[in-house]
C-alpha cells in the first residue's frame, strides 16, 4: 500500500507567514539603510559530498546553493551577490581543516557546515581564531562554550522534548509513562534525560523506566521490555522510546502482539518512512521534526521553487533557512565585519523559515519549536505522519503526500 503524508498548519506562527523577516529588540525599526560592503562576500560550505556521509553534504550544499540564487536575485547586499564555495571533506578532519583554512584564507565571511561530527568540531578553534562565522547545520551535538563565533542552526531537542510532553500531558491527558532507553546509543541516554526532565516540569510520571540493551549479553532484548511494561505498577497512557528506528518498529510490533495498546513516544529519528513501514503497529506514534514539506506557506512555496526537486529532506531546508540568516544579518550589519554581522544575528528574532522561527540567545544556542506530528490512518486507509494543527487539540485524518523525510 502507498504511504502517504499530510501537513496541516503546524506553528500559530503559520497564521502570519505572510509577514517576512524577523522581529528585532529595538523599540521601533529604523529606515532600511544604503548598504556598500568592500572585500569579498564569500560563504563557504564544508562537508562531505561523497561517501557513506555524502547526503548530509550534499543536502545542506543544495539548501545554500537555492537560497543563495534568491537572495543574489533579489539583489545580495547593496547589489552585491553572495559567492557560495562548497568543498568535498570526505568526512575526513584533515580535509576539513584545510578547506576551513582556505576559505579563511579567502576571507569567507561565514562557513556553513554539514552535521557530521568531523565537519562540525574539526575547525572550531580556526573560525574562532580568525573571527569567521561558523554555522553547523542540523547538528544535534551541544555546540554552547564554543566560541563566540561558533552556532548551530537546528530545532533543540531539549525544546523539541520539552513541546511534545507538554502536548501529551495538557492537552491529551496522558500522566504515566514508560521509559525504554537504548544504553548502547549516547544519544538515546541523552534524549532520556531531556525526556525525564520534561516529565519532571510537566508533572509527567515515570511509572516503568527499562532498557533493550541486556548488558550481560551485549544484545538487544526487546522481550525484556515487554515484560517490564506489563508489569507497571499503574496504567499507563504511552511508551516513550529513545532508541533507533528499527528497534522502534520492533517495539510497537511486539508491544502489538503482546495486547499492549499504548501510543509510542519518541524523537526525529522516528519521522522517516522506515518507521512507517511498521504497519498498524506504529499507528498514533506521536513525535516531533523540525521540518515538513507539506506545511504550506509562502515562504515554502518559493523553497520548493527554489529546491526544485520533490521530498527535500530537513538539512535542505535548514541549510536554505540558514544561509538566509546569515545573507540577511550581512545586510544588516552592512559590513563585512563579522563582530558586527555576529551581533545583527544574534539581535534579529523569530526570524520566519520554511522551518519555522528561528532566534539565538547571546551565548548562541537556537531557539526554535518543533512540529509535533502523529502518525494516523487516513480516510482513505492511507497511513502517514500528521501534523498538530494550533489551532486544535486533535489530529487531521486525512494524509496526501508521500513521505520524503530522511
Amino acid at each position: 500500500m502507498t504511504l502517504y503524508r499530510l501537513c496541516v498548519a503546524v506553528f500559530a506562527a503559520a497564521a502570519i507567514s505572510l509577514l517576512p523577516g524577523c522581529s528585532d529588540n529595538k523599540a521601533g525599526k529604523a529606515p532600511e539603510k544604503t548598504v556598500r560592503v568592500e572585500g569579498p562576500l564569500i560563504i563557504g560550505v564544508v562537508g562531505p559530498e561523497t561517501g557513506e556521509e555524502a547526503s548530509f553534504g550534499t543536502s545542506v550544499v543544495e539548501g545554500v546553493l537555492a537560497a543563495a540564487k534568491r537572495f543574489n536575485a533579489q539583489g545580495g547586499v547593496g547589489g552585491k551577490e553572495i559567492q557560495v564555495l562548497h568543498f568535498d571533506d570526505k568526512n575526513n578532519i584533515e580535509s576539513t581543516t584545510k578547506i576551513v583554512q582556505d576559505l579563511i584564507a579567502r576571507k569567507a565571511i561565514a562557513i556553513l557546515a554539514a552535521p557530521t561530527g568531523s565537519s562540525t568540531f574539526a575547525p572550531v578553534h580556526l573560525v574562532n581564531e580568525s573571527n569567521t562565522l561558523f554555522i553547523s547545520v542540523g547538528s544535534r551535538r551541544h555546540l554552547k562554550a564554543s566560541g563566540p563565533y561558533v552556532f548551530r542552526t537546528a530545532v533543540p531537542d531539549e525544546l523539541a522534548t520539552d513541546d511534545l510532553i507538554k502536548y501529551a500531558v495538557t492537552e491529551l491527558g496522558y500522566v504515566n509513562f514508560a521509559l525504554v532507553t537504548a544504553a548502547d546509543n549516547d544519544f538515546s541516554l541523552d534524549l532520556s534525560a531531556m525526556f525525564m526532565k520534561a516529565l519532571g516540569k510537566h508533572k509527567g510520571n515515570i511509572a516503568v523506566r527499562t532498557d533493550s540493551y541486556d548488558t550481560l549479553t551485549g544484545s538487544h532484548n526487546i522481550g525484556a521490555v515487554i515484560s517490564a511494561i506489563k508489569k507497571s505498577p499503574e496504567p499507563l497512557h504511552g511508551v516513550i522510546f529513545t532508541g533507533g528506528v528499527s528497534e522502534g518498529v520492533q517495539l510497537a510490533q511486539e508491544m502489538r502482539k503482546a495486547g499492549i495498546k499504548l501510543p509510542i513516544i519518541g524523537g526525529e529519528d522516528l519521522f522517516s518512512d522506515e518507521y512507517l513501514k511498521g504497519g498498524e503497529a506504529v499507528n498514533e506514534t506521536l513525535l516531533y521534526t523540525t521540518f515538513s514539506a507539506d506545511n504550506k506557506s509562502p515562504k515554502m512555496t518559493e523553497f520548493m521553487k527554489d529546491y526544485g526537486k520533490a521530498n527535500p529532506d530537513r538539512f535542505v531546508a535548514l541549510a536554505y533557512d540558514t544561509f538566509m540568516l546569515v545573507a540577511d544579518a550581512i545586510k544588516e550589519a552592512g559590513t563585512t565585519d563579522t563582530s558586527k554581522i555576529r551581533e545583527a544575528l544574534i539581535n534579529r528574532k523569530d526570524c520566519e523559515g520554511v522551518t519555522g522561527k528561528t532566534s539565538f540567545t547571546a551565548d548562541n544556542m537556537p531557539v526554535k519549536h518543533p512540529i509535533i506530528c502523529k502518525i494516523k490512518r487516513g480516510k482513505s486507509g492511507e497511513q502517514g505522519f500528521v501534523l498538530k494543527n494550533d489551532y486544535s487539540p486533535d489530529f487531521s485524518s486525512a494524509a496526501t503526500q508521500p513521505p520524503g523525510a530522511k
